[in-house]
């Protein structure tokens, strides 16, 4: 079933709310990244385990900060598809991705049917 003008307009705010979030949330990892050195996190004086640690949390800083990038690209693909008038549309089946998976997952590209066959074709790989 097609999105309804409520369910669109909803949708493009829930779409323009999460972008804002990750942006200021980006804002806020990379200006920490700055402002935190490894000596900072290790110590003065650091052991062997000491900079391990330190490595382990600038490497999971980067992992996060990779994620909120990929879904702020996700989002913005969202809202192209979304000017197109081809938001909602599954990118394999071209049926209408059900509101409540959007609600969910606005960025959402498949119905739930293709997104479940995509998902078990790749663990086969």
């Amino acid at each position: 079933m097609p999105l309804t003008r409520e369910q669109a307009l909803e949708l493009c705010c829930v779409i323009e709310d999460r972008r804002a979030a990750l942006l200021d949330e980006l804002r806020k990892d990379l200006g920490q990244t700055r402002s935190d050195s490894m000596s900072e996190i290790a110590g003065p004086a650091p052991d062997p385990g000491d900079e391990s640690v330190a490595r382990m949390i600038a490497e999971l800083d980067q992992a996060e900060v990779s994620r909120d990038v990929g879904e702020l690209h996700r989002l913005d693909e969202a809202r192209r598809r979304f000017d197109e008038g081809r938001y909602g549309n599954c990118i394999d089946c071209a049926s209408d991705i059900d509101y409540r998976r959007l609600r969910v997952q606005p960025a959402a590209i498949r119905c739930i049917r293709c997104q479940e066959k995509f998902e078990k074709e790749r663990m086969l790989e």
